[in-house]
Order: C-alpha cells, then structure tokens, then sequence
C-alpha cells in the first residue's frame, strides 16, 4: 500500500505578529540595528515638519512684496499653519488605528511634500495659504507620531536613550532651518523656501517604507473599520480656532476694532 503523503502544515497567518512586514519580521530581516534605522525615519519626518514650520519666517518680507502683503495678512503664512497643525495632532490615533505606522507616515510625508512642491508654484496667496494648511495638517501628525512608534520599537532600558537622540533632532531642525531658508532665499529666491522639505520627504518616504511596521499601536492589526473621531467636536474646535486666532491678528495689526476685541 503506497505511503500517503504528508499533510503539509498550516501556514499561520500574516497578523502583527508574525507577518512579514510586522516589527519582529523587520527586526529578523534587518538585524539588531533595526530600531535605529526606524528611530531615524521618524527623526527625518519630524524635522521636515519642523523645517516646514519655522524656515518660512525668513521669507515672509520677499513674500510680502511679491503678493503686496500688509503685517495682517502675512501673518497667516504662519498662524495657518500653526492652526492646521493643533486641529490634525487630534485625529492622530485614530489615523494609525485605521492605517497603522507605514502608511501613515507614506501618506503625510506625501501631503508635506505636496504642500511644499504647489505652494513653491503658487502665484495667488489663497492657494499659498491653502498650501500651508496643507503642510500643517501633515507636521500636526508627524510630530506627534515618532513617539509612539519609538516606544514599540525600543526596549525599556534604551527608551531614555533614543528618545533624547530623537530630541536632539527635535531642537536641530528649527535652529538649523532658518539660517538654511535664509541662504535659500537669497540665492533662489522664497518659493525655494517651499521645495525645501520635499527631499526630507521622499528620503523619510523611502526608509518608512523599507523600516516601519504595517500594525498600529501595540502591535494590533490596522482596523480599516475604527469608529472615526467625533467630527462635530472637531469641526467646532476647527471654527473656534479659527475665530480666536483671527481675532489675535485683527488685534495686532491696523485693524484694532471692538468686533476683533469682541470675536476674542
């Protein structure tokens, strides 16, 4: 009687523990250094939010006079982003409880870079605002993620330690921005200013996908179902920043009125 062959053993799963792209499989594939390679992805993404955020400043006069701008309106290259940015850290968990570490990451540096590249061609202030929204509602993300991500991917012990290589770039990137954004526009002129972080955004773009885990927090599958954040809270918070912040500026420019006293 021939032999019956053998029963070939179940394959397991892909889950966020053992499936290829999970942190122990990245871990396996690229060795112990692994953790330090994702400590510098989201080291590359978070200064490029940084750099987005503090190197317009020294554009703002070659701004001002390309599009006639007054101190009130060139205000809002810097409050749109600042505001875009708060409202965006908020929807944070629920972004990588839905897309989990990897493609968060792909999609924001791709909204950074995009903000960047349209605002470097824009020839109206509406689209340059617009774009700075963009990019603020991206660095609001980035910012708050590489936290998360490190506390997973580190030990206990070495936590202290990569967190504070991570400050170091935390406090590099607006120290070290301005003076680069001013030798750009001095050079290029102030839409270099916007192109600037699109080469941090392909270079974080390119390690995120090669060194970040699919799962989400604590290693869990992405849930493309995760009840979404309450959006009226949202949209509520989003109008009275809004009104708060412009009545600031109608406060501190030439439009000193009792209605910008009385939006406050």
């Amino acid at each position: 009687m021939p032999d019956t062959p053998p029963t070939p053993a179940a394959t397991a799963p892909d889950t966020p523990a053992t499936g290829r792209h999970s942190l122990a499989a990245l871990r396996a594939r690229f060795g112990e250094h692994h953790r330090w390679w994702v400590l510098l992805t989201v080291m590359i993404g978070n200064m490029a939010a940084l750099m987005a955020a503090t190197t317009v400043n020294v554009a703002v006069p070659a701004i001002s006079r390309q599009f006639s701008l007054g101190q009130h309106d060139a205000q809002w290259l810097a409050t749109s982003f600042m505001g875009a940015m708060t409202i965006s850290m908020l929807a944070t968990p629920w972004l990588l409880q839905r897309f989990g570490y990897r493609q968060c990451t792909l999609g924001l540096l791709a909204l950074l870079g995009t903000g960047g590249a349209v605002g470097g061609l824009a020839n109206h202030l509406s689209l340059l605002l617009a774009m700075r929204m963009v990019e603020g509602l991206a660095a609001g993300v980035l910012q708050t993620l590489p936290g998360v991500i490190i506390m997973r991917a580190f030990a206990r012990h070495e936590q202290g330690r990569a967190m504070g290589i991570f400050g170091f770039g935390t406090v590099l990137a607006p120290a070290i921005g301005p003076s680069v954004g001013g030798v750009l526009v001095d050079l290029f002129g102030w839409r270099a200013i916007f192109y600037f972080v699109i080469p941090f955004c392909v270079a974080g773009a390119w390690m995120a996908r090669r060194y970040l885990p699919h799962s989400g927090p604590g290693g869990v599958p992405v849930d493309r179902h995760a009840p979404p954040p309450e959006w009226p809270s949202l949209l509520l918070l989003s109008s009275a920043l809004v009104l708060l912040l412009n009545g600031l500026v109608q406060l501190q420019g030439q439009q000193r009125s009792l209605g910008a006293g009385l939006v406050l």
